[in-house]
């Protein structure tokens, strides 16, 4: 009885403990969850409304969804410092059942932490190039995902007596997000107009890749005007690909933008270095309102003009001057926190004394057969 009763004081004594350790870790976290809700509530509150929907890219749209019908294998290209910002909503329903591959272009200008977060977080292939300036070794991959893709087209051809064919890519993304410079170094060739801008490529063609030894090319690639939705359900979103050049200039104001960008660096977890770099640029802390920051740098290089100080601090960040920075990361996973089980300590078994009635009843068969 003394052994048992001890045993239960210890189970209680050490199921409060873990209650108030479970306690105090919920409140650190809560407390840490509330600085980060409140950085992050501040920059979704700074982020600006924009709309931005030219009428080619309505056209395009059809007519896009049309060709993807009769193409082999779809590559979307991605801005990787706005990863989600820069994914269609409704292209998975174009898509259909076609394999997909992932570009996430610009990932020269990303830090590495969001790269192995998208890789981790993506079930498709994905890719990370500099669609730009990179070498041939980073298209390796994609150039042979495309090619497996190409191969399993024409197995199926040849089973039906068909001759093989070049495989039929789709090239497809956001306005300026490198489709057209995607393309030029998968087909071995400047074949597509590439510039840094939304809205070059206003309508769809097809780029045949470099031909060996009298075969055919291994690609047809289909570019495509960026393809954006018709409404911007969130805004921070839309200021996002402002901030990256990913839409027309003209649809935004530009200090506005620049304010949201500073305080998107400031609450981004993709931002290593961005406060001293802001440091030693331009003489200023990051920690100061947007608004005055602008102010100040117009000051002290630009006289007083703040609409070109905004334009220098948008391009500085979009040249990577800033240091590889991504204003965002994969969808956050949900982390359900599982409920405390307390046991309630065991109960004793009644035990009669010897020679109760009991032990008599036992004895003189009333229990005969148990």
């Amino acid at each position: 009885m003394r052994r048992t009763a001890l045993m239960s004081a210890l189970l209680l004594r050490s199921s409060a403990a873990l209650r108030a350790g479970t306690t105090a870790l919920r409140m650190r976290r809560g407390v840490a969850r509330a600085a980060r809700k409140t950085k992050e509530e501040d920059a979704a509150a700074a982020a600006p409304v924009i709309n931005w929907y030219p009428g080619h890219i309505a056209r395009a749209e059809r007519e896009l969804r049309g060709y993807l019908k009769r193409v082999d294998v779809v590559v979307e290209a991605r801005d990787a410092r706005i990863g989600r910002s820069t994914a269609h909503p409704d292209l998975a329903e174009w898509v259909g059942d076609r394999p997909r591959v992932v570009v996430f272009t610009f990932a020269d200008l990303a830090p590495p932490k969001v790269l192995s977060d998208w890789r981790a977080a993506m079930e498709e292939d994905v890719f990370f190039v500099d669609a730009r300036r990179g070498g041939d070794k980073e298209f390796r991959g994609v150039r042979g995902a495309l090619q497996k893709c190409g191969r399993a087209v024409n197995e199926k051809r040849k089973k039906k007596g068909i001759a093989p064919r070049s495989a039929r890519v789709a090239v497809v993304g956001y306005p300026n997000v490198g489709k057209s410079a995607l393309i030029n170094r998968l087909a071995g060739r400047k074949a597509a107009k590439s510039e840094d801008r939304a809205g070059v490529t206003r309508s769809l063609g097809w780029v045949r890749s470099k031909s060996n030894d009298g075969r055919p090319p291994p690609f047809e690639l289909l570019d495509s005007p960026g393809i954006i939705p018709a409404k911007q359900n969130d805004p921070r979103q839309a200021a996002r690909l402002a901030m990256c050049g990913r839409i027309g200039q003209a649809s935004y104001d530009e200090r506005r933008v620049a304010e949201a960008l500073l305080m998107e660096l400031r609450s981004s977890n993709y931002a290593p270095g961005a406060a001293k770099k802001i440091q030693e640029k331009y003489g200023l802390s990051l920690d100061a309102d947007p608004d005055m920051f602008l102010a100040a740098l117009a000051d002290q290089r630009y006289d007083g003009d703040d609409a070109r100080a905004a334009v220098a601090v948008l391009g500085d960040f979009r040249s990577g001057r800033l240091g590889n920075v991504a204003l965002e990361g994969p969808p956050p996973r949900e982390i359900v926190e599982e409920p405390v089980i307390v046991e309630a300590p065991p109960t004793e078994k009644p035990v009669e004394a010897a020679g109760s009635d009991f032990d008599r009843r036992m004895s003189e068969g009333d229990f005969a057969g148990w």
